[in-house]
């Protein structure tokens, strides 16, 4: 038996969500959403353990003890209680001076009374603004932020690229503001939600990873947040090499519409498709020509209300009298990935052009983005 890791391919939204079937080699193996005990100890950090400094690379990238020392005092301890007196351990990340926090949802799952403990040991009782278990999100809020305490900077994982290095800050077994390097080992990647949903363009990264990890930044070379470290695949529980991270650029739209709002909204268009694969383009006569061809359209979503159309067999191996997408608001897709980041990005509400070739011409239509519906996946 073999573990599978995944990347995206083809129409279905949980199609290539992370899948275990088995051990290697004898071992078990099994995905960890990586919360620590809650007895688990907990060390404080000193100048002596900072990972040592990486040589500066490229304009604009930060050593790695720069980054350490200037985003640790933002990333958080997280103790979750139950009224049975259990719980677990995470990490999260302070995103604004009005005290609000970044999570993993199974960090706090299950608990009555959060605590929060930032590096200079001040400890706050959380109240949770909202939980979206379908990207693993939680969103806390504390009373008041220790001075000198400086919220970490959201970037953006639309352009990341494999390879690119990286640094995780986090509580693995409660060993607090624990630093780790790595690089972006795959794009991508899809992950499964608490809810069975699947999270798409997932970040794979070898940066070490463990259980307590959870709800803690990823960051870039330049400091900037890209992803909330959230889930692992593991024979023996350790960190192997696989970590994976929900994309910021995921996690953006959601955080504003739990603070504006008090709920979680999932900007959603209403198809499934499949990348135009070589093949196909042959048979469909459409030459070099790359991107999404629809699958299927959901009655009544923005998709269908703009007259995209899906196609005539959706499961055949030729999709033919679909629309093809080729573009996204001007910017050329290629697979379901690019479609999701397109969508998944914004909020509720926007409006987006969406390019698609038909017969041979192209034509452009304009879509207002809908709240997805709960017992639907992405797309």
């Amino acid at each position: 038996m073999a573990l599978v890791i995944p990347a995206l391919v083809g129409a279905g939204v949980a199609v290539g969500a992370l899948a275990v079937s088995g051990g290697i080699g004898g071992g078990e193996v099994t995905v960890i959403r990586d919360t620590a005990p809650a007895n688990a100890t907990t060390v404080a950090p000193s100048d002596a353990a900072v990972v040592a400094e990486d040589a500066v690379q490229g304009t604009g990238a930060l050593s790695v003890k720069e980054i350490v020392r200037r985003e640790s005092p933002a990333v958080v301890l997280i103790k979750a209680t139950s009224k049975a007196g259990d719980g677990g351990l995470g990490s999260g990340f302070l995103i604004d001076r009005d005290g609000h926090i970044l999570t993993n949802a199974h960090v706090v799952d299950g608990g009555t009374t959060t605590t929060v403990t930032f590096s200079d040991g001040t400890e706050a009782t959380a109240q949770t603004v909202g939980v979206d278990t379908s990207t693993d999100l939680a969103v806390l809020r504390v009373g008041a932020v220790p001075g000198g305490v400086t919220p970490v900077q959201l970037g953006s994982s639309s352009g990341l690229v494999v390879g690119q290095e990286v640094v995780a800050i986090g509580n693995p077994y409660g060993l607090e503001r624990t630093a780790t390097t790595g690089i972006v080992s795959a794009l991508e990647r899809s992950i499964e939600a608490p809810n069975g949903f699947t999270i798409q363009n997932a970040i794979q990264t070898d940066a070490a990873i463990n259980q307590g990890n959870s709800g803690g930044p990823l960051f870039d070379r330049a400091g900037r947040v890209i992803g909330m470290n959230s889930q692992i695949a593991t024979q023996n529980g350790g960190n192997v090499g696989l970590g994976f991270a929900v994309p910021i650029d995921t996690i953006r739209p959601i955080v504003r519409s739990i603070i504006e709002d008090g709920s979680a909204e999932h900007a959603w268009i209403g198809i499934t498709g499949r990348r135009l694969t070589p093949a196909m383009a042959r048979a469909l006569e459409l030459g070099d020509r790359r991107g999404v061809v629809i699958t299927e359209v959901v009655a009544g979503a923005p998709a269908a209300d703009a007259g995209l159309r899906g196609a005539t067999a959706p499961g055949a191996d030729i999709p033919r009298g679909a629309d093809l997408i080729v573009a996204i608001n001007g910017t050329a897709v290629a697979d379901m990935a690019d479609v999701s980041r397109a969508v998944t990005g914004r909020r509720v509400g926007e409006s987006i052009t969406v390019t698609v070739l038909r017969d041979g011409q192209e034509k452009t239509v304009t879509l207002r983005l809908e709240d997805r519906p709960a017992d639907l996946g992405t797309g």
